[in-house]
């Protein structure tokens, strides 16, 4: 692909699913960048970090190519918010938000 370096954009924005009857919750988003990006996320401007419910996983698929994600466990109501991806490299950085809002029954 390219030879030359080049900042971090997504090819698809974050997108939310959720798992073990709504127990875990998953937010994926793919992205190209050179060199590798570093990875930050954020839920309402407050920077994430990982724990035994947090985790952050970031995987090569293909040349410059990335899957980053975050998985949830044990998903409370104080989880919910604005959660923000953002990937930088030396050539630039890139943001995205999506809104996570649980419904009560």
């Amino acid at each position: 692909m390219a030879d030359h370096d080049f900042a971090p954009s997504f090819t698809q924005k974050p997108q939310l699913r959720q798992e073990d009857d709504g127990n875990r919750l998953i937010f994926e988003c793919q992205l190209v960048a050179k060199p590798k990006p570093s990875i930050e996320w954020y839920r309402s401007e407050e920077l994430l970090s990982e724990n035994t419910r947090t985790k952050f996983k970031i995987q090569s698929f293909g040349e410059n190519k990335y899957f980053v994600v975050l998985e949830l466990d044990d998903v409370i109501d104080t989880d919910a918010g604005l959660y923000k991806v953002k990937a930088k490299n030396r050539m630039g950085e890139v943001s995205a938000s999506i809104n996570l809002n649980f419904s009560r029954k």
